[in-house]
């Protein structure tokens, strides 16, 4: 029970080694390389910042709880906003999901971080989104510095040796003018990896928090897309398997508002509110878009005049629904919990 802890794990580690790396070459290469101390003492305290901004951004969300909240279900009203998970043996209330790495429901369930060996979750979503937004700054910061120290040694040669050998202040001695440039190239290239994997995970998020999405509510969405594509692939006679759920940024920013899933009640709200009546209402409007959508796709594909195809098609089952598609995302996860259940019960007699 990952019941908000700070445990070390292999990801933490290799990824806390390559922060580091990029930190101490920042504060022991890079500012040292600087031959104007106000623009040298500036960076050092914006980049300060940033690292300790995301160092407490990564405790803050390794080391809080994403647990749900048990409901109570004492007030039958309520009922409608809750659920029961058979592997916790409990009641939670409506948007958390059970996370098998951690072996808890988590509310407002986003996904489970490997590197922060916890899940995200409704409690530690703004920590973990802090904590990207820092780090995809400062690796962008110290790419566009080594980029422009670079230039700067290629472009006023004299002046950076003289520079190196007489006012650089680096720690230890055999910093060259030859062995800088072979350092910062690099700390540029192990920059750019990083700005590259950070980077695709800042803009998802930003492109989630737009779309009012969590990520598995994402993924969620995108296999109902493929549920759908399946359909249609099943009804021109070609092979379903080829269709698999592809998630990306760019996917993600196309989203058809049909597919994107409807959050659940808030728990402040009473049932029967006229906020949930819109909340339902919407919903059936998704659903009906999407199987609008599905309709135009299998029309689009089918062969004109065919009035076989036409019966076919008009016999087709709709799209697969979100529901259906959650169901499915964790079959494997009920196997379980019924194994679970079964093997208390023989315990318990």
């Amino acid at each position: 029970d990952h019941a908000g802890r700070v445990a070390l794990n292999a990801y933490q580690l290799a990824g806390a080694t390559v922060w580091a790396c990029e930190v101490l070459g920042f504060y022991f290469l890079f500012a040292p390389s600087v031959d104007d101390a106000g623009a040298r003492v500036g960076a050092m305290i914006a980049y300060g910042a940033l690292a300790a901004t995301a160092t407490v951004a990564f405790f803050s969300a390794a080391a809080t709880d994403p647990k749900a909240r048990v409901a109570d279900g004492e007030d039958d009203d309520a009922k409608e906003k809750m659920l029961y998970c058979r592997f916790c043996e409990a009641t939670v209330y409506a948007g958390a999901k059970h996370c098998r790495d951690c072996d808890k429901c988590v509310d407002g369930f986003d996904h489970h971080c490997k590197w922060l060996n916890n899940c995200v979750g409704v409690r530690n979503y703004r920590s973990f989104f802090v904590l990207v937004s820092a780090t995809f700054t400062q690796v962008s910061g110290q790419v566009v510095a080594g980029t422009y120290l670079l230039g700067w040694l290629a472009s006023d040669e004299d002046r950076a040796r003289a520079y190196i050998a007489t006012n650089a202040t680096y720690v230890g001695r055999g910093v060259t003018y030859a062995s800088l440039i072979g350092g910062l190239c690099a700390y540029i290239a192990l920059g750019g990896v990083l700005l590259y994997i950070v980077g695709e995970l800042f803009t998802f998020h930003v492109a989630l928090c737009h779309k009012g999405l969590s990520t598995y509510e994402y993924i969620i969405a995108e296999r109902t897309i493929a549920a759908d594509l399946r359909a249609v692939a099943v009804e021109r006679g070609e092979d379903p398997n080829d269709i698999v759920v592809r998630t990306n940024v760019c996917r993600l920013c196309y989203l058809d508002e049909a597919y994107a899933p409807e959050k659940p009640a808030s728990r402040a709200a009473a049932p029967g509110t006229a906020s949930e009546s819109k909340k339902a209402t919407a919903e059936e409007k998704k659903v009906a878009k999407a199987q609008v959508k599905a309709e135009k796709a299998i029309a689009k594909n089918k062969s004109k005049g065919a009035a076989a195809s036409q019966q076919k098609r008009d016999e087709s089952p709709p799209p697969v629904k979100r529901e259906e598609a959650l169901g499915d995302f964790d079959e494997e996860l009920q196997k379980k919990s019924d194994a679970r259940g079964a093997s208390r019960k023989l315990v318990a007699h």
